[in-house]
């Protein structure tokens, strides 16, 4: 089973990205929301494998054993199931019980992109 701590950062994370996410697509119309659903994939590719909710909760995306910073395509590959209408549904009641049940804390886009969130060096 994952830690409790680190699962309820990464939920907070999540949560700073959806308001993100919300903001940038309400903010700017149309156009808005194809760059927030642009966020939403390459988020964990910015900032050292960071996106804007983990930077600010001290988390960070790695990629495989080596635990190389996330690329934009790990990213992609991360959350592509997040975008996609109905499956972000199922994404998000199975997901959560994946990354809190998981020893590694790992949803189904990790296992997908081989990734992990660790603290932040």
């Amino acid at each position: 089973m994952a830690k409790p701590d680190l699962v309820q950062s990464r939920l907070y994370a999540w949560l700073i990205d959806l308001l993100l996410f919300l903001s940038l697509g309400a903010f700017f119309g149309g156009l808005g929301w194809i760059a927030s659903t642009g966020y939403w994939l390459l988020r964990d590719g910015l900032f050292e494998g960071q996106s804007i909710g983990k930077r600010l909760m001290g988390l960070q995306v790695v990629v495989g054993p080596s635990q190389a910073r996330c690329t934009f395509v790990a990213s992609a590959v991360r959350n592509l199931l997040w975008v996609l209408p109905l499956v972000n549904l199922a994404m998000g009641l199975t997901g959560l019980y994946a990354l809190s049940h998981d020893r590694a804390g790992r949803h189904w886009g990790d296992r997908l992109a081989d990734t992990r969130v660790l603290r932040a060096a």
